[in-house]
């Protein structure tokens, strides 16, 4: 029987209020810009993606075309958070378009599958049917059309219908409608039916929902069970790391629908474990290809010459990390957005434009060079970017693509949804940079709220308070978790706090003006004291800014044994660096050896791709 629907206000810590006004001036903007000009906006980009479904042979047993049906729905989706934050009509008009395209794509049984009805239900067949599902049902947030909603609704009603005639109970197992991750890709599609169960109310859509939970995600034990009984992700049979929390993901949306308190606890574990032993310095997990691996103790190894910090990872997340925000209202996961965005996800940007060719498979299939506008791994130690293209496939037209690129608009589409939030009888701030943001007050009277600053490169913010009219409610400061003890200046008031929120409950006039002080500092950040290499590796932190040492001004495999006390390094002054221009921010350093070294901001460094621009966040001090 389907469980009574329990109101999402009562389940979530935290509520973002509907249809936000906000813009941001520094790195989100440059970040968006970067996104659409580079990508968003290439309608021949999007052909070639909706394209894949009318050939549908996605599942002819090539590994290079094999899951090119999860290209649409993942640039869809980034594209429509993008979108709900820019409400740019241009990129409107041209992701519509895309969706007409791609329903114009529907074959006689109501399938939309890169895959022939002879191929279907394995590999990466099911994985790409979620993703079309979750493309249009984000751009259904964002769409003007209530015909074309109308639309969408029923053309993934026959979609979803045609894969539960097929898989379940006494049908195809979900976990053996792949050979990859014990059938982990396939169970994720738990998140687009839980989201068409919610949009339809029919009862079929739930209980395929319960079907996948009961499964537990893999064919070898119950993640779920697992999660509950608080073991970490790595020690789990199966442990890559995208698919996984895409499946919680989707079990998060199921618990909004029962209330069921075993779930909320297996999430809030999943969360806690992955912050806690499978983060990086720069904010990814993996360090032995996509993998949760207790990235804390091995991000710091040397002798693994593989990939590692895959961007898919990052961009889900930063996701992931965004909706266990709203559900249990502890900032550990906004600071770690925070992490990821200002340092892995940027860090992947693809600013200089540099070419890639792919060498495994370049002279084999006979591709060129192209430009994506995204990497798919970061270094962590000594290395370079651009070493390989994750999830590369060959389009059609003989170009090819990856899912890092496909993932990467997602990424920034993240902050928007977290920057504001509700929580009962006030407001909370997670992201500061220099904006305008227009809001509700508990009350629901008009709030326009401008905001100066420089941050992430400096720790003072400036927010000044328009009301429509005067109101007590609270305002609640993230004090990020690299900041020992910050300081809130508001109607002649000076508070001091430490990590996490801080409360200011007042009655706010217009005009009011709030200062939040975080004292910046370079400091020396060091492994955990069980990770690899633990006593010869260190790294240097700026606020939430990891720095680099790039071959271009500081050889990445030197010594930086700077000087440090428990208030940061003794000498770090910040200069000029006019060999890198697309550095933010540059420090020089003084070494233990009498020496000086220049720091730039890990999001920097590497651009060129090659040997030229060598970097790494991890920094011998032996």
């Amino acid at each position: 029987m389907v469980k009574k629907i329990i109101a999402e206000k009562d389940l979530k810590a935290l509520n973002k209020p509907f249809e936000l006004d906000m813009y941001f001036e520094d790195t989100l903007k440059e970040s968006v810009e970067f996104i659409e000009r580079n990508q968003l906006f290439d309608v021949s980009l999007w052909k070639k993606f909706v394209d894949v479904f009318r050939a549908k042979d996605d599942g002819r047993g090539d590994w290079f075309v094999s899951w090119r049906s999860e290209y649409w729905g993942k640039m869809m989706r980034g594209a429509s958070m993008v979108l709900r934050y820019t409400k740019n009509k241009e990129l409107y008009r041209i992701i519509k378009s895309s969706v007409l395209d791609l329903l114009s794509c529907r074959d006689e049984l109501g399938r939309i599958s890169g895959y022939s009805k002879e191929q279907e239900f394995n590999a990466w067949d099911l994985w790409g049917r979620k993703y079309v599902m979750l493309g249009m049902m984000y751009f259904m947030e964002i769409c003007e059309d209530e015909n074309l909603n109308g639309r969408i609704v029923e053309a993934m009603c026959k979609h979803a219908d045609y894969i539960i005639d097929h898989v379940g109970p006494d049908k195809l197992d979900i976990r053996r409608c792949s050979k990859h991750w014990e059938g982990l890709n396939s169970c994720s599609i738990l998140e687009p039916m839980v989201r068409l169960y919610r949009l339809t109310g029919e009862k079929r859509y739930f209980e395929f929902a319960e079907y996948i939970i009961s499964t537990g995600f893999i064919l070898s034990a119950d993640l779920i069970e697992l999660a509950y009984n608080n073991v970490s992700p790595h020690d789990y049979p199966v442990v890559k790391a995208y698919e996984m929390m895409s499946c919680f993901e989707g079990l998060l949306q199921f618990y909004y629908i029962t209330g069921i308190e075993k779930y909320k606890t297996a999430l809030i574990n999943f969360g806690k474990n992955i912050i806690k032993t499978e983060l990086s310095v720069i904010g990814c997990s993996g360090c032995t290809h996509e993998l949760f691996d207790h990235t804390s103790i091995r991000q710091t190894q040397t002798d693994y010459k593989g990939i590692v910090q895959e961007t898919c990872v990052t961009v889900t997340w930063m996701k992931f990390a965004s909706q266990m925000l709203e559900l249990s209202g502890c900032s550990d996961y906004a600071d770690r957005i925070e992490q990821s965005f200002y340092n892995a996800y940027r860090g992947s940007f693809n600013t200089l434009r540099v070419p890639v060719v792919d060498h495994r498979y370049s002279e084999k299939l006979g591709i060129f060079a192209q430009i994506l506008p995204f990497d798919s791994y970061a270094p962590l130690v000594s290395d370079t970017r651009g070493r390989q293209t994750g999830g590369f496939n060959i389009l059609l037209d003989n170009t090819f693509y990856g899912c890092c690129a496909c993932i990467g608009a997602a990424g920034a589409g993240v902050i928007p949804e977290i920057a504001l939030m509700n929580k009962k009888d006030g407001i909370v701030f997670n992201y500061y940079e220099k904006g305008s943001i227009n809001a509700l007050t508990p009350g629901g009277a008009a709030l326009k709220i401008d905001v100066d600053t420089a941050y992430p490169y400096d720790g003072t913010v400036k927010f000044t308070l328009a009301l429509e009219k005067s109101e007590k409610f609270d305002i609640f400061f993230r004090i990020p978790a690299w900041c020992d003890k910050a300081t809130v200046t508001y109607n002649k008031k000076s508070l001091d706090f430490a990590p996490g929120y801080a409360r200011i409950s007042e009655l706010w006039e217009s005009g009011a003006e709030i200062v939040l002080e975080m004292p910046m500092s370079v400091k020396k950040v060091l492994p955990p004291e069980d990770a690899v290499n633990s006593d010869i590796f260190a790294a240097y932190t700026y606020g939430p800014l990891v720095l680099a040492a790039d071959k271009r001004i500081s050889d990445p495999d030197g010594i930086f044994d700077a000087v440090c006390d428990e208030n940061g390094c003794v000498e770090a002054k910040e200069v000029l660096c006019p060999e890198i221009r697309e550095a933010h921010i540059c420090f020089e350093i003084a070494l233990g050896s009498g020496e000086k070294a220049r720091l730039i901001d890990y999001a920097s460094a590497g651009k060129t791709w090659n040997e030229e621009s060598r970097c790494a966040a991890w920094l011998r001090i032996k």
